[in-house]
């Protein structure tokens, strides 16, 4: 236990969250470029790669390309990773950014981002994922829960150890993997406004798209069972950092600080 206190050194980014990092960097940079490769070469099989060439879709490629590039730089990435943007044509309503430097855009989201300021809103919080090395953690948080699960269930007799061990999995689900899930998903909120504000897209556009995501629907189940936050949950969460957020919007000059509120 000392062990893994010492790895919970590093901070996350505005936040100023400590959290436990017991795989690197490179680590999760590697295993992002073997998925994400994976999912593109099948995409592309399918040709369901957009370029800016195609007839229906190829109108969102510059405004995804144009996006990506202004929040990249407002969260001062850059140089961390070779940034590359894709449009991939899938009608879920979904983003994804990853260490290795992938975005992927599902054309299913445009419609509910509407413009390019609802774009950087889901920009944002995909690449404050990133930023807040949330794979890194979500992988470490597993590894330790797997763990934990593995000998508490060879300490209990033979005969219940099955019980013990499905009813540890459980446990760790839903009182530990789910609230920090929800809790990177309203870390990534955070974070994500103030980069959409950087980059010069107004932040009011943030609780808006939410709102537009829950009229949407979907049937999300309750919030203690599930990875994400409610909407209005996030809606809320957004309009209370909005004022903040907007400094930025109003002077792009202004630097961010190390720790939001100090």
């Amino acid at each position: 236990m000392v062990a893994l206190g010492a790895c919970a050194c590093s901070q996350v980014a505005l936040t100023g969250r400590s959290q436990l990092l017991l795989v690197s960097d490179a680590e999760v940079a590697k295993l992002a470029k073997e998925s994400r490769t994976k999912f593109l070469q099948e995409a592309d099989s399918k040709r369901a790669l957009v370029t800016e060439q195609d007839a229906a879709d190829g109108k969102f490629v510059a405004m995804v390309n144009r996006v990506a590039s202004r929040i990249v730089q407002a969260a001062a990435l850059e140089k961390v990773a070779q940034w590359r943007p894709y449009v991939v044509r899938v009608d879920q309503v979904n983003a994804n950014a990853s260490a290795d430097g992938t975005i992927v855009v599902y054309t299913g989201i445009l419609p509910v981002a509407q413009t390019e300021a609802g774009l950087a809103v889901i920009l944002g919080h995909e690449i404050a994922h990133v930023v807040a090395r949330h794979s890194g953690e979500r992988l470490s948080q597993m590894l330790v829960a797997q763990n934990v699960s593995n000998v508490t269930a060879a300490l209990a007799s033979p005969a219940y150890q099955g019980a013990v061990g499905a009813a540890l999995g459980l446990g760790a689900q839903y009182g530990v993997l789910l609230p920090f899930s929800r809790q990177h998903e309203s870390e990534a909120d955070h974070l994500g406004i103030y980069y959409m504000a950087k980059a010069g897209y107004d932040p009011a556009e943030a609780p808006r798209l939410w709102e537009r995501m829950s009229a949407k629907g979907g049937g999300a189940p309750p919030e203690f069972m599930s990875s994400h936050p409610s909407d209005a949950t996030r809606i809320a969460q957004l309009r209370a950092w909005l004022p903040d957020a907007r400094r930025y919007y109003e002077n792009q000059s202004l630097p961010l600080p190390a720790v939001l509120g100090r």
